[in-house]
């Protein structure tokens, strides 16, 4: 058995979970490999360490902050997203009716369609850029 065959077999030999005959050629193999060896003791003292570690449950104090940070993020997401949707059916509404009145001159037209055309590609385009300098902010997990 090569080495790279082994290393598949190593948590399973670790855990004493191989059957018998696959037990054997992975005993053999590391009879008389150090390397194999050495990734299996590697092995044994990460299982020991995770085996000792102990986990802190949070406090019904912490639990409950967390739940109310995690719904009012939640809720304030819900809220933006609510209100984009009204904002865009209520400019496409209002952008049809207008386009479609004929008590309006085109030249009025056009003049609001551009101002609101740019409008909505300056926000789009600083909005944009928020998201992607968001990223990379370094600041982002400092609180005040």
């Amino acid at each position: 058995m090569r080495c790279e065959d082994l290393e598949v077999y190593l948590s399973g030999y670790l855990d004493k979970e191989l059957p018998q005959q696959q037990r054997q050629k992975v005993q053999l193999h590391l009879d008389s490999c150090s390397t194999c060896n050495e990734i299996l003791d590697q092995l044994r003292r990460a299982k020991t360490s995770t085996e000792q570690m102990v986990f802190e449950m949070p406090s019904g104090e912490e639990w409950a902050d967390l739940q109310s940070h995690i719904l009012g993020r939640a809720s304030r997401r819900a809220g933006w997203l609510v209100l984009v949707v009204w904002g865009a059916m209520v400019s496409l509404y209002g952008g049809y009716w207008y386009a479609s009145n004929s008590e309006v001159y085109l030249l009025e037209k056009l003049v609001v369609f551009g101002l609101i055309s740019g409008i909505g590609l300056l926000f789009f385009s600083v909005l944009s850029e928020r998201l992607r300098e968001s990223r990379s902010d370094r600041y982002k997990g400092v609180h005040r």
